[in-house]
């Protein structure tokens, strides 16, 4: 089944198209016919599904692509295919996938919608913004992130790290390609040939051939499964590595600290000071201060109250476990005038709970939460509010050294890593599956339901009906992706 994906990434709790594309080549040509009941309710024979008088190529390399056909994992197809939930599980799919292709529409229409209401050079340009506006001075552009951000390629998009990335696009594919084998084999239609492709030796994915054509000719209600079978299954394989990510996170057991850990250095300050001659880095302990130990961030607060500005400081840091003592001059309290400022942020055990309650809860609150990728915004790598309670990503890397796992120890951060992108590339690679757009599975499920519309100048119209919606939908894409860009260009 040709399977060309997408990947939809996020920007600030939303989302944004990313390509990834997998061009899979059909060349089977069978046409038997069907019975509807047979194919529903007995598994299918697990003879060769392999037309006779066609043998393909066991491997072919062409840019870079190497395909691995072979027909050894037919009868693993044909093994899972012989329980009836793959087949009764396909009408699933299907309302998975008309569910997803209707969000993605709405939600480039969205995106498109509030990218061109907050242009002050698009309101320009159509007299609703004031004129001094329009000609203000030092007024900045933004062109939307770089086109190598929209493609899904470890590697090559800054934000995906390489070895995850490979990972979930391993797994979404083979995932996605399977489901499209598994329910064809269900309702008796031959599989030509399974294998593995490769990106010269690095493994990229998988595929099922099967003849297209035969899908678009069986009845609709198994052609239906059959396309769904991909985007549906790579939502729930995503729901279930999201499932698994959020009990591992929530087994987490915060640190307990013996000082005041600093979180975060604030600039300009004097802490940025000793920070600059390598004296006080984030990460590190301060234990006390004028040689009072301090446990807490409550007792540093209560000590520094009766401080003043300029005064100076002896603090004892704890920096791997190794104690130093340093002279610091204090600087003026921003909130206080009267008081002195060392110029740090802290975090407390009890606010590392906070945080990561709000995240393995945030189905309740704010599901999108889960669509933050770690490393794309910085604020989202440190604390940040979610109403009124703070929140953050407790496995990316500014949180990940202050939590630990009883039962996976220090190896919970790189399974969780594993689980987030796994759950985040189905995701995102069935949703944009979904989008009728051929030949994306969302695309031929469109030419299938208008050639079994029962309206003969429908059905005699579905490829021209097909292309209409097809072009439709690369145009609203298109704009998505390019608009910021055009916007930019538009002088004030």
């Amino acid at each position: 089944m040709r399977a060309n994906q997408v990947i939809v990434g996020s920007r600030v709790i939303s989302f944004h198209p990313q390509v990834c594309l997998q061009s899979l080549s059909d060349p089977s040509a069978v046409n038997p016919q069907q019975d509807d009941k047979g194919a529903n309710d007995n598994p299918p024979n697990t003879g060769d599904s392999q037309p006779e008088n066609e043998e393909p190529k066991g491997v072919t390399f062409s840019w870079g692509i190497i395909m691995v056909r072979t027909k050894k994992l037919l009868n693993f197809l044909d093994d899972l295919a012989k329980y009836r939930i793959f087949s009764d599980i396909g009408w699933l799919y299907i309302g998975i996938t008309i569910a997803a292709g209707a969000f993605m529409v709405w939600l480039m229409l969205d995106d498109v919608y509030r990218t061109l209401d907050s242009s002050l050079a698009f309101r320009c340009a159509i007299g609703a913004a004031v004129a001094s506006q329009c000609h203000a001075a030092g007024v900045t552009y933004t062109s939307g992130p770089s086109l190598t951000s929209y493609l899904l390629l470890p590697g090559v998009n800054p934000y995906i790290p390489v070895l995850y990335g490979i990972i979930g696009i391993v797994v979404a594919i083979v995932v996605h390609e399977g489901a499209h084998g598994v329910i064809a084999r269900r309702l008796k239609l031959p599989v030509k040939s399974t294998g593995l492709l490769f990106f010269l030796i690095v493994p990229i994915g998988a595929f099922v051939e099967i003849d297209e054509k035969l899908v678009q000719k069986i009845k609709a209600r198994d052609s239906g499964r059959i396309l769904a079978g991909g985007p549906g299954s790579n939502v729930i394989v995503g729901a279930v590595a999201l499932l698994l990510l959020v009990l591992l996170l929530g087994g987490l057991v915060p640190h307990q600290f013996s000082g005041v850990y600093v979180f975060e250095i604030v600039s300009p300050s004097p802490a940025n000071t000793l920070h600059l001659e390598g004296h006080l880095q984030a990460g590190d302990l301060i234990t006390a201060v004028n040689d009072t130990q301090v446990t807490s961030s409550t007792s540093l607060s209560n000590y520094m109250a009766n401080t003043k500005p300029n005064e100076t400081l002896l603090v004892t840091v704890d920096h791997n476990n190794q104690l130093s003592t340093y002279n610091i001059t204090l600087g003026t309290n921003p909130n206080n005038k009267s008081i002195g400022f060392i110029g740090i942020s802290e975090v407390t055990s009890q606010e590392l709970s906070s945080i990561n309650s709000c995240y393995t809860t945030a189905y309740k609150t704010d599901p999108f939460l889960y669509l933050v990728v770690p490393g794309i915004v910085p604020q989202f790598n440190q604390i940040f509010l979610v109403g009124n309670q703070i929140c953050g990503v407790p496995f990316s890397s500014t949180f990940t050294p202050l939590y630990s796992s009883p039962i996976l120890g220090n190896l919970w951060a790189p399974v969780a890593l594993a689980l987030f992108w796994i759950f985040f590339i189905n995701i995102n690679l069935a949703f944009f599956n979904a989008i009728p757009l051929y030949p994306l599975d969302g695309g031929q499920a469109i030419l299938n339901w208008f050639s079994h519309f029962g309206r003969k100048w429908v059905e005699n119209r579905a490829k021209l009906l097909t292309t209409i919606c097809s072009v439709v939908m690369l145009a609203l894409i298109l704009t998505f992706i390019l608009l910021p860009r055009i916007l930019s260009l538009i002088p004030l």
